[in-house]
């Protein structure tokens, strides 16, 4: 009957340990983090650990720490994995937590078995760092359509100008509005800059700035004196569109 019940306990312990949603390798995992602009939980744990199995079935099996780690990209390795063990910081033991951004960047890390209660209060310490958005509360772009106001305020802000030339019939202007620019992390990537929209049939605005003319939808970034730095035409699903922002982001810090 003992021998039972403990079958049971353990069995309840997984089912409820599986709602972590774990990422199958550590270079996926980073790359969905890159592409959905979130936090990695990186759980290093040792083959023959009990203490890595007591905080796997016990902390990270409660409802309430699993409901936290919802936001997260989580993964899980074990130390014996020289090839993943090698991208990471030093590991002092396990099991050993890091939360980490996109970029590998360390947050907060945690040594050993910790409770719940403790356990919550290291994400408390991790949101503090990185604040994570509520569902409930989708980012906007906010769009000028008067190109001496958007540049007013680029100079105001210290910011670049993303333009967007587009067309009222144009299928492909829609559909990338639809997909690619509906997307949170793209919005994310574009907050960064002040949004100008052009209309295409606007001969004025069209000639106002450098490099306008071609396909549509169309891309253009500019600096604070409208001096064109970077261009791209067409429609582009979300994954390319977000990885052309982060070339972006990289090469005009």
């Amino acid at each position: 009957m003992k021998k039972l019940f403990t079958i049971l306990l353990l069995f309840v312990s997984t089912q409820l340990f599986a709602d972590i949603a774990w990422q199958k390798d550590l270079t996926g995992a980073f790359d969905l983090a890159k592409k959905e602009n979130k936090v990695v939980m990186l759980m290093v744990e040792g083959k023959h650990c009990r203490w890595c199995k007591k905080m796997k079935h016990r902390t990270l099996a409660d409802e309430n720490v699993s409901k936290r780690l919802e936001p997260y990209i989580a993964v899980k390795i074990m130390r014996e994995e020289a090839d993943n063990m090698q991208d990471l910081p030093m590991v002092n033991g396990v099991p050993t937590i890091f939360f980490m951004t996109a970029e590998k960047k360390v947050i907060e890390s945690v040594v050993g078995y910790f409770n719940v209660e403790d356990f919550l209060s290291y994400i408390d310490d991790v949101e503090k760092k990185v604040p994570l958005k509520k569902k409930s509360e989708p980012l906007t772009l906010q769009w000028f359509d008067d190109i001496d106001e958007a540049f007013a305020e680029a100079k105001n802000a210290h910011k670049k100008v993303m333009v967007l030339v587009e067309d009222e019939a144009c299928r492909w202007c829609k559909k990338m509005k639809a997909d690619a620019l509906s997307n949170e992390a793209v919005k994310e990537k574009l907050n960064a800059y002040v949004l100008l929209k052009i209309d295409r049939i606007d001969q004025e605005d069209m000639e106002a700035l450098e490099g306008l003319r071609g396909p549509i939808p169309s891309f253009h970034l500019f600096d604070t004196q409208k001096k064109a730095l970077d261009a791209l035409a067409g429609y582009y699903d979300t994954d390319h569109f977000l990885g052309y922002l982060n070339e972006l982001s990289q090469e005009y810090k």
